[in-house]
Order: C-alpha cells, then sequence, then structure tokens
C-alpha cells in the first residue's frame, strides 16, 4: 500500500494522541507536518514529533500532502476543512464536522464533488468496545432491537474556565460529548427519522473559580447547551431516549443500553476504545425473573484496538481510498448526527418534532481482522 502523506492542522492537547498513533501505529501514514495559528506552539509540536513545522497556505500549497488532518476547535472548522477540499486534499476532522448543520452538508457535497474524502471523529466506535456489540447485535444475541437509552453526565464546571471551545456554539454538551455516544449507537442502528427535545443552559454566567481568569475578568458566559433530553425514532421504527446533563458532578458515569427481543447490552464508555459489554440474557419463564440479571456475562472480545487509538478513523478512511470502498467514519454519519443535535435544539425552542432529512448508510462491522 502507498503511503499516505498526512499534513495535521491544529497543535492542541489532543494532537499528541493523534500525531503519536499516525506515526508509531498506523504505518500507512506518513506524518509530515504541523501548522497551527500560534507559530512558537507549531515550532515546538513539530520538534517534538521529528516533522516539518510549516505555514497555513504551505500546507495547503504542497502537492505532496494528500490528507488534512484537522484537529481546531470546533468554530473554525467549516473554513479550514473548504479550503482543504478546495485545495485537493482528503480531510479528516476532529468532531465536530462543523458547528451547524447547513454548513456541514455544503462540505458533504464539495467533497463529492470533487472526488474527495471526508471524515470525521469520534472514531472510538471503531473500538473493540463497540465492534463487540456491532457483532453481538448483528449476530442476533439480542433478537429484535426494539429500544435504546443513553445518561451520560459531566462535571463541565470543572472544564468550562480551562477549555474555553466547550463555552462556544458548537461546543455544547451534546456536541462535544454525547456525540460519541450517538456515533457508537447510531453505528449499530442507523439512521434517525425525528426526534423530539428539550435543551438548556443552566446558569449561563459563571464567576471564575480557579486561578485561570484572564486579567480583569471574574466571569464567563456559556454560549451553548449544558443540558439536553431527546425522545428519538429511528428509521427502522426502534424508539429510544437520551440525557446528556453537563450540569453534573463528576465523575462520568455513563449509561449506554440496547434493548431487544431475547435480551439486553450494556455497552462501555463510549468516549473510550475498549471496554467492557455485558449482555443480560431475557428469561423464557416467571420462575426466573428473580434472578436474572446476577451474573450477566461480559461478553468475549475479538476485535482490536482497546487502548486509545485516536486516529484510527484516519488509517481506516487511506485503508478504504486504496481499497476503493467507503470509508466507516464517514462524513454522512457525522453530518446526519450534527442534524440530530441541531434538532433537539430546535425541537425544544419550537416544541415541535424535528424530522431529518439526511441520512447515511451503516459503516461495514470490522471482523477482527483488520489491521491499519
Amino acid at each position: 500500500m502507498t503511503r499516505n502523506r498526512v499534513g495535521v492542522v491544529g497543535v492542541g492537547s489532543i494532537s499528541d494522541i493523534f500525531i503519536s498513533n499516525m506515526i508509531k501505529r498506523f504505518h500507512d501514514l506518513d506524518v509530515v507536518g504541523c501548522t497551527a495559528r500560534n507559530a512558537d506552539h507549531v515550532r515546538a509540536k513539530a520538534e517534538q514529533f521529528n516533522i516539518r513545522a510549516m505555514t497555513m497556505d504551505e500546507m495547503f500549497a504542497d502537492p505532496t500532502i494528500d490528507i488534512i488532518v484537522n484537529l481546531t476547535p470546533t468554530p473554525v472548522h467549516y473554513q479550514i476543512i473548504k479550503r482543504a477540499l478546495e485545495s485537493g486534499k482528503h480531510v479528516y476532522t476532529e468532531k465536530s464536522l462543523t458547528d451547524n448543520y447547513p454548513q456541514a452538508k455544503e462540505l458533504v457535497l464539495l467533497s463529492e464533488e470533487k472526488g474527495l474524502r471526508l471524515g470525521s471523529a469520534p472514531d472510538t466506535f471503531l473500538g473493540s468496545g463497540v465492534q463487540t456489540a456491532v457483532a453481538a447485535v448483528e449476530n442476533g444475541m439480542i433478537g429484535e432491537v426494539t429500544g435504546f437509552s443513553v445518561m451520560l453526565n459531566r462535571g463541565l464546571e470543572l472544564l468550562y474556565e480551562t477549555l474555553a471551545f466547550i463555552r462556544q456554539p458548537g461546543g455544547g454538551i451534546g456536541y462535544d460529548y454525547g456525540i460519541y455516544a450517538l456515533t457508537a449507537l447510531f453505528s449499530i442502528l442507523g439512521p434517525a427519522a425525528e426526534v423530539c427535545g428539550f435543551s438548556q443552559t443552566n446558569r449561563p454566567v459563571r464567576r471564575y473559580q480557579f486561578e485561570t481568569a484572564p486579567p480583569h475578568e471574574d466571569s464567563y458566559t456559556i454560549e451553548n447547551e449544558n443540558v439536553m433530553a431527546a425522545a428519538i425514532r429511528m428509521r427502522s421504527g426502534v424508539l429510544g431516549s437520551v440525557t446528556f446533563n453537563g450540569d453534573s458532578a463528576f465523575p462520568d458515569r455513563p449509561y449506554i443500553s440496547i434493548q431487544g427481543t431475547k435480551g439486553l447490552l450494556q455497552l462501555p464508555d463510549p468516549n473510550q476504545f475498549g471496554g467492557n459489554v455485558i449482555f443480560t440474557q431475557g428469561v423464557t419463564d416467571l420462575g426466573s425473573i428473580g434472578t436474572a440479571g446476577d451474573q450477566d456475562p461480559i461478553l468475549p472480545v475479538h476485535h482490536r484496538y482497546a487502548e486509545d487509538s485516536r486516529g484510527i478513523g484516519v488509517a481506516e478512511m487511506a485503508k478504504a481510498i486504496e481499497e476503493h470502498r467507503p470509508h466507516r467514519a464517514s462524513a454522512t454519519l457525522a453530518t446526519h448526527l450534527l442534524e440530530l443535535l441541531d434538532g433537539i435544539v430546535s425541537s425544544s425552542q419550537s416544541q415541535r418534532y424535528a424530522r431529518m432529512e439526511s441520512t447515511f448508510d451503516k459503516p461495514e462491522a470490522l471482523t477482527g481482522q483488520e489491521i491499519f
């Protein structure tokens, strides 16, 4: 396989694991350079990984760079992705694809017009945890799927001051954190038909509590939603509910369940690649109801990538390009989920259902034998 040359835009904290994995683990990728607004940060990151420090203009003009990996904050995704596509580069971006559905839809159309690939995180659904659940559902272990439930909590109070982007539009609890659970579930269950939701911003103006306040400022404003709840009807007819609570105490205690006619699955933390998938077999007689679930087995893992494998979406996309097949962490999946999240917000505002216009093809399950 020809190695795909990669340029990285954005050198924040998430770039370490991405660049390290793309250099050391995913051998079909050749990371050649990085760029960002702060030249000093770019030089430090380039020296750390022995790659080129580049300007944005140099990176987009370099004809030898095949893929741009965009690790910038969501509010600038649209302009960077559009420029990269117009420069003839394939693009893989950190989540969310953009900070609104219309712009995401525009970028998908642009990538298709130019014959280029556009992929988006999160790629955690390619890890062993979710892929074990995919196999269980596809093998009929829980029978016909009839429902799902998601409850995610996160103490954003401790993060708002140091991660300013999660206070900005497009960085709300659903877009920055809930997207992991939605990607995991939708990769298994397919697209939604409509959603009815509520969203709100608890305590939008808050005082700085730690030693992180900018000079002459004692408070900050949250410009997005930190609590979301919704009922979702999938195109398959399956009904489910989600709650994302960013005004909660730490630690995170994610709960994700898929219910079927023969059993239940509990999925691991969707922000991680590995973790246990717990299977509860349905009872077949009334006498065993009291003991059901006492010793729910953990399903054996038959898939790779249980450790932090961020960047696997880039590697899988590169392989898909070589093999002339669809890539799994697709922009159409990411765009559909962005429309869904926007739909929860608009439903809350209008007090009406939001019907989905977008769709996507469910990504093909991994066999467990793939090496990216």
